[in-house]
């Protein structure tokens, strides 16, 4: 089957090739893969720097964490699962079943977990296989989509989940309160959407001038009411002119870069407010001024992210199938999935938000 796979360790090792078809044991599924997101986590296993991990892996590596399809084949073992199913993983390969993560059903934080795209062969290919041990131990983690869903979107609910668990489920935001989001590629435009969907009052996105053509018209679209730039050096005061005397409930930080972003987040952030950290830097960061007194001071609340859980995605795709989640601003384009360099550099230039790839568009 052809698909994209990293060939070997380091920058530049990532081709579209063949690579043997999945196959099926007696206790897994194969799926169909009907479409696969490009992640800007999935930047680095083109460009680099590689993750030390990947030393030891055995190449080729499919890559692709975010997708969706049909089922294709089924174990003889398996239940509940039919070929044809429309079903969308959220890419949990291998879970230990007794640590203390997994024993309460946050499968994402389990010390052993692997991940589909990751550390196993993923989605950005004809077929993709998922595991047995995991059907067994999170049995969700594969899910029916709705009829009204298409594939291009189902293969990009993993970002929206993220959103939707940041502000509805650990920031707690309530409609009326107001919500500052950094960066506006996928996640910080899916948690405008949410932010949205609850009735935020004032949603302000706080972008960088190079994604600003492309994608601040589409967090106008989605609703944010206010956009900012990073490098503005009165960002705090024109958050707290707009937000008034009800100030800021929780900032989500959904932006690659956080050097100056925590500090800047607890200034404006009300007392009681709270910090929802989804975003990541691979580089040391460093302060003038401890931003964590002025935390104690005001009484944040510092939250560490980590993707979704069962109840992130059971709502969205409920709220997705009522009509009440559009996606469509969002994916802006699709591919066939030979174009994957293609897609690769339109996110990196910031050309696209969100980009889909379809192995059939290849047929």
């Amino acid at each position: 089957m052809k698909a994209v796979a990293k060939t070997a360790y380091g920058p530049f090792h990532l081709e579209y090739t063949d690579v043997p078809n999945p196959v099926c044991g007696d206790n897994d599924i194969v799926l169909k893969v009907k479409a696969a997101g490009i992640c800007g986590s999935d930047m680095p296993l083109l460009y680099g720097p590689d993750e030390a991990k990947y030393k030891n892996y055995t190449y080729p590596m499919v890559i692709g964490h975010e997708f969706a399809g049909e089922v294709y084949e089924v174990g003889r073992n398996v239940t509940g699962w039919k070929v044809g199913d429309r079903v969308v993983s959220d890419n949990t390969g291998y879970v230990c079943g007794h640590c203390p993560a997994c024993e309460t059903g946050n499968f994402l934080l389990c010390p052993e977990r692997k991940g589909i795209g990751g550390d196993m062969d993923g989605g950005m290919a004809e077929y993709v296989r998922i595991p047995g041990v995991v059907l067994q131990r999170d049995p969700a983690s594969i899910r029916r989509i709705p009829d009204n869903m298409p594939f291009e979107h189902a293969a990009v609910m993993d970002p929206i989940c993220n959103a939707y668990k940041a502000i509805v489920q650990e920031a707690k935001v309530l409609p009326g309160d107001n919500v500052v989001i950094y960066g506006n590629g996928p996640l910080g435009l899916f948690s405008v959407l949410i932010a949205r969907l609850i009735n935020a009052a004032r949603i302000i996105v706080i972008g960088t001038r190079r994604s600003a053509p492309t994608r601040n018209p589409i967090c106008e679209e989605l609703g944010a009411t206010d956009i900012l730039m990073a490098d503005d050096p009165d960002v705090v005061r024109k958050v707290k002119e707009i937000c008034g005397e009800d100030g800021v409930a929780a900032v989500i930080n959904c932006a690659s870069r956080s050097a100056n972003i925590l500090p800047e987040a607890v200034r404006m952030l009300r007392p009681g407010g709270a910090f929802i950290m989804v975003g990541y830097t691979r580089t040391a960061v460093s302060y003038e001024e401890d931003p964590a007194d002025l935390m104690g001071h005001k009484g944040v609340t510092f939250i560490g992210h980590m993707g979704y859980d069962h109840t992130s995605w059971r709502n969205t795709l409920a709220l997705y199938r009522e009509g009440r989640i559009d996606m469509d601003p969002i994916v802006t384009h699709k591919l066939p999935l030979s174009k994957w360099r293609e897609g690769f550099e339109m996110f990196t230039n910031r050309e696209a938000a969100k980009v889909v790839l379809v192995p059939e568009l290849d047929q």
